[in-house]
Parts: C-alpha cells; structure tokens; sequence
C-alpha cells in the first residue's frame, strides 16, 4: 500500500485496555496495551506510551481515551483506540527489514498523519507518526475519489 504526501486516508486502530501510569497537565502515560519489549535491540522502550491532553498542550494524536483523559488517575484502566478518522498522508515509508524500535512485532511501514486542513509539514506537534505492521491493529484505507 504505498501512499503518497497528500493522500486522504481513514485510520482506525481496535479498542484495547490499558493501565494508567501517570498524568500530569500534558500527558497521560499508559502501559501499552499492543506489542511487547524486544530485549535483543539497543533501543530501550519501557512498554508505556505517553498521550498529550489538555487545552495547554499543542502536539496531537488520533487516539480516544474512554473515559477521556481528565477523569483517569494513576492506577485506572481505560480503553485506548482510534474511531475511523479521516486524515492526510505527511509522509510514508516502507521498512525492509522491519525497523527496530525497541518493541516486537518491528513495524513494517511507518505513516505520518495530520487532519484534514493542517499544513502537512513533519512538524511534531500537528501530526503523528503510526507505525504499520507491528502489533498495534491499525487500519489504513485509502478515500477513494
């Protein structure tokens, strides 16, 4: 599925549980409910991603927190997932072999999304960056027309 800059895509990823670990006024940080860390690799992840909440915070992800991230505290489990969401293509690339980020399944592709109507500039904080092919269950369609 090779997409170009541009591309208007829907992305969606299965709901799944996951542990609140910490929350501060920028972010919710949760043990990742998807993969698993690969000790055999330099990187170093520690199995937890952190989301950015709150008026205050600029950077953005597709991910919905159920119940949202203002009523979860350290120790909570909420259900983390992405509802089909209509986003352009920033960027797009194929890794072979998989690309080693410190967690098993590597991801096979990586796919920077922005919403509709941003600039589609790499900048961190407008879009996103979701890795295909690992564990998480992401869908990628591409709008047709």
């Amino acid at each position: 599925m090779a997409l170009r800059i541009g591309d208007e895509v829907i992305v969606s990823c299965e709901a799944a549980s996951a542990r609140v670990v910490a929350v501060d006024s920028r972010y919710i940080t949760l043990e990742w409910p998807w993969g698993a860390i690969d000790n055999s690799t330099n990187f170093r992840w520690n199995g937890r991603f952190s989301l950015p909440w709150g008026d205050s915070n600029h950077e953005w992800v597709p991910y919905r927190l159920e119940p949202a991230a203002p009523a979860l505290r350290a120790g909570d489990v909420c259900t983390v997932s992405i509802p089909p969401t209509r986003l352009c293509v920033g960027h797009y690339e194929e890794y072979d072999p998989p690309r080693n980020l410190g967690w098993a399944p590597a991801p096979t592709a990586g796919i920077y999304v922005v919403p509709p109507g941003k600039s589609l500039d790499a900048e961190e904080d407008k879009g996103c960056m979701l890795y295909l092919g690992g564990a998480e269950p992401y869908h990628v369609e591409p709008v047709q027309g």
